[in-house]
């Protein structure tokens, strides 16, 4: 869950202001709670109900195809072959906006490290396009058990990221004495300026323009109230675009759920999990908070939407451009294999619907295997291909691109659908007033979605 997502945080703050970010943070937050506690109680009523039926017919597992339980199973149960289908689609799309984010990051920060590392200007469409040669054969991998290596060393090099950028963060709280581009325009024209008497002195801190400085040197607590206290409050011009970027950050996280909870085996390790899952959603928010909030005092209003790129230039700096740019190559598969397969299996069936399989039910076992995989790699590339077509044109626009997903996508999957499904599966079992919580979630879900896309959509330039 802990992505490159976090790096647009700071950006984020900034856009909104701290009396709406993190108002919106935490309500977001409770939102998907409550929502992942629908999704994990509609599971719970399922399996026993399941359960029950095999122990009472122990032919019956027998009959039933549709026994293992998933969130697009769960909408199938709930609302049929229509909620199934919506909830693929939504899933599908979410995990290729995850991935179109990813294809604007890379280049970015590619492009800035070339620039610190060799004085070149290298364009950021010759980055994507090698971001792609290389995406194109890692999305041709079948089985998912051999990214774990990779997976593996991209959650080290995004720890070793996380780490460094909070220490260039304290640094910067701490003196001025790195070189930060720092008296431009930030956020909508809202911008730091610092004094001339403090350049190159300890804790001069940033003030908004007009602010008298009266100490040149602070102590670090100090120094660190004084940025709070000069960051501006609320951004009127861009604080609906934080409504996205808050839902984006949870990555998806909803369509584990299930497959987590599934996952545990012993019964009484599943009963703890649900407590569990919460008490590290929070963990993680709060780290997101405290990061976002962090890099917002320490970088000001200039901060940019990939925060990677506001870091002092130098070594230390590209190495942390370097290593999360190499980390999100390595994690791009693994996003991208849910939406792969979704899209995969939609394409066979439309393909033997219309008798264009190209012969896979007649030949062989080994025949047909590798029709199939034919079929995949095109596909993949293809779909590739497609995302990197839409980053170019929106390289500039990753913020309002993290914001659309967000709204769009994340906020129907994450709020809406698992309330409703607990209604639907839930019936008599559930209380009036968890059901009437329920709606006031989708609904608000609802809300935010309506409220968040369009504005998104209409600030587009």
């Amino acid at each position: 869950m802990v992505g490159p997502a976090i790096l647009y945080l700071p950006h984020g703050f900034a856009s909104a202001g701290y009396l709406v970010a993190v108002p919106l943070l935490l309500l977001s937050t409770v939102l998907f709670l409550w929502s992942s506690g629908c999704l994990l109680q509609a599971w719970r009523m399922e399996n026993s109900r399941l359960r029950r039926e095999r122990k009472n017919n122990e032919s019956l597992s027998l009959k039933i195809q549709r026994i293992r339980l998933s969130y697009p199973e769960l909408a199938y149960r709930s609302f049929g072959t229509t909620g199934e289908t919506l909830v693929q689609l939504g899933i599908s799309l979410m995990q290729s906006g995850v991935c179109l984010t990813y294809l604007i990051f890379v280049p970015q920060n590619l492009h800035s490290s070339a620039l610190d590392l060799f004085g070149t200007n290298i364009s950021t469409s010759w980055c994507l396009a090698f971001m792609m040669a290389v995406q194109i054969p890692m999305s041709w991998i079948r089985d998912i058990r051999r990214l774990t290596v990779t997976n593996l060393l991209a959650n080290v090099l995004i720890l070793y990221g996380l780490l460094t950028c909070l220490g260039f963060a304290l640094k910067q709280m701490g003196g001025m004495e790195e070189d930060v581009d720092v008296g431009e325009e930030g956020v909508d024209g809202v911008g730091y300026d610092y004094s001339d008497s403090a350049e190159g002195s300890v804790g001069a801190g940033p003030k908004i323009a007009g602010v008298d400085d009266d100490d040149d040197e602070r102590p670090f607590l100090q120094e660190v109230l004084y940025r709070f206290r000069s960051l501006p409050p609320f951004n009127p011009t861009g604080w609906f675009l934080f409504m996205g970027t808050s839902v984006l950050l949870f990555e998806g996280s909803i369509t584990l759920l299930i497959p987590l909870q599934e996952a545990v085996q012993r019964t009484s390790d599943r009963r703890k999990f649900p407590s569990l899952y919460k008490k590290v959603i929070l963990a993680i928010v709060a780290f997101y908070s405290f990061f976002g909030i962090t890099c917002w005092m320490a970088f000001g209003n200039t901060v940019r939407t990939v925060m990677t790129t506001s870091l002092p230039t130098g070594q230390l700096a590209t190495s942390v451009q370097l290593a999360y740019s190499l980390a999100v190559v390595f994690t791009f598969p693994l996003q991208n294999f849910p939406s792969l397969e979704i899209v995969c299996r939609a394409v066979e069936k439309w393909l033997a619907k219309k008798g264009l399989d190209g012969g896979v039910h007649y030949g062989g076992n080994c025949a047909k295997s590798k029709i199939m995989s034919q079929q995949r790699n095109i596909i993949s590339t293809l779909l590739v291909i497609c995302l990197s077509v839409i980053a170019a044109t929106c390289m500039n626009d990753l913020d309002k691109v993290v914001s659309l997903m967000g709204s769009l996508l994340g906020c129907p999957l994450a709020f809406v659908v698992p309330p409703l499904i607990h209604n639907r599966l839930g019936k008599s079992r559930i209380g009036k007033w968890r059901r009437v919580g329920n709606w006031i979630v989708a609904g608000l879900g609802v809300a935010a979605m309506a409220v968040s896309s369009v504005a998104t959509v209409m600030k587009w330039d």
